[in-house]
């Protein structure tokens, strides 16, 4: 007897990671299930009037649940009473189930970043009226905002400027910029005419800005030369989510209790924010040994002072004014960051992991990791690895 296959239509923009990522994950729960057959819209070089029609096409085909960003004609899709989930551009919808990530914590880990490189000037570039870059800029300019920095702002209004005239403006606001400066990204597309903007305008990455985007797009963050660094997202996870709960209230009647949220994943470095702004040779020395060593061997704070020509009481007591963190959380950050890296990179076991970074046994790893990240090591993997 063949168990009954639910109709979902998805409507995503296809040409961005993050819907792309969220759409592997809903095939990864369905190769699992089989549960879904879906609508998808086709390639635009079959269909030259396909976005006009789309609408009644999937009225047409009569689907079962619907997955779908903001788009026009949305109300017509309401009209057919079936479950619905959003994936928001500029407001989430609140008579609606959302995907949705959290903007404010994702901001503070930027801020905390280049905090603990020793940034002292902080600058955000975002777009107006999009929720997801405003939560991003409240999370990043209060975390920087609370050590007593202030946070140079461009927002890029889409209804006001083209795209291809950002670069001019970004020059401008470049301008008024101190450096060394610490400049967060709502997206990794905005950094395309940015790092334009700073070629143009002779500013160097990362000496004098150092850049992060968010996505980890390795397609435009590949590109850009110098390449970017950017914070992943566990989309793929919050599509396989996305899609249980869409098969829980299809099959028994039970919509998700609230939104479905994006967690956080690691921050990928690359050459954008290979520079450190600090002006104190030893605790520069100390950051330099922690970053090439601690990845790779279990060092010690002591370690790290062996590594100055200061005794230990007083390089924390500079370290920490200056990075705004202690030497050892900083040996945990870097370690942390390369036990992510490793997870969703490569295809390393667990054990294999535990040797690349001196770690005695799995046990120790296991522990070390979830104390940090309240996550398994291999939930973590699952949750944000791509291939």
């Amino acid at each position: 007897m063949n168990k009954k296959k639910f109709r979902i239509a998805i409507l995503l923009q296809v040409s961005r990671v993050y819907d792309r990522d969220i759409l592997t994950g809903i095939t990864n729960f369905n190769k699992l299930h089989d549960k879904f057959i879906f609508f998808l819209s086709p390639p635009y070089y079959t269909d030259i009037d396909n976005g006009a029609k789309l609408i009644q096409r999937i009225i047409d085909w009569k689907p079962d649940a619907i997955l779908t960003n903001e788009v026009p004609g949305l109300d017509k899709l309401e009209a057919l009473d079936i479950p619905i989930i959003v994936l928001p551009f500029n407001q989430p919808l609140p008579e609606h189930i959302n995907l949705r990530g959290d903007g404010n914590e994702l901001g503070g880990l930027v801020a905390d970043y280049f905090t603990s490189r020793g940034y002292n000037n902080f600058a955000f570039f975002g777009l107006k009226d999009f929720y997801w870059s405003v939560e991003r800029q409240m999370g990043y300019c209060f975390s920087i905002e609370k050590l007593g920095y202030t946070v140079n702002t461009f927002l890029y209004d889409t209804q006001a400027l083209k795209w291809e005239e950002l670069p001019v403006k970004l020059v401008n606001w470049l301008a008024s910029i101190k450096t060394p400066c610490a400049i967060f990204s709502a997206t990794d597309e905005l950094n395309v005419p940015l790092i334009e903007a700073a070629k143009e305008f002779g500013v160097k990455v990362p000496d004098d800005i150092s850049i992060m985007g968010v996505d980890n797009d390795i397609m435009i963050c590949e590109m850009i030369s110098p390449s970017l660094s950017s914070v992943g997202q566990g989309a793929i996870q919050a599509g396989f989510d996305t899609a249980l709960a869409l098969h829980r209230w299809l099959a028994y009647n039970e919509p998700p209790e609230g939104d479905i949220l994006v967690g956080i994943g690691a921050i990928v470095t690359r050459n954008s924010t290979n520079a450190l702004a600090i002006a104190d040779e030893q605790v520069r020395k100390a950051l330099h040994y922690i970053a090439n060593t601690a990845p790779y061997k279990d060092i010690s704070v002591e370690d790290v002072v062996q590594n100055t020509t200061l005794s230990r009481r007083v390089l924390e007591k500079k370290f920490k004014g200056i990075t705004k963190t202690t030497i050892l959380e900083e040996i945990k950050k870097k370690r942390i960051e390369r036990i992510k890296f490793l997870l969703v990179n490569s295809d390393l076991t667990v054990k294999e992991i535990a040797w690349e970074l001196d770690f005695r046994n799995v046990d120790n790893i296991t522990r070390y990791f979830k104390q940090y990240t309240h996550s398994g090591l291999l939930e973590y993997r699952n949750n944000f690895r791509r291939f």
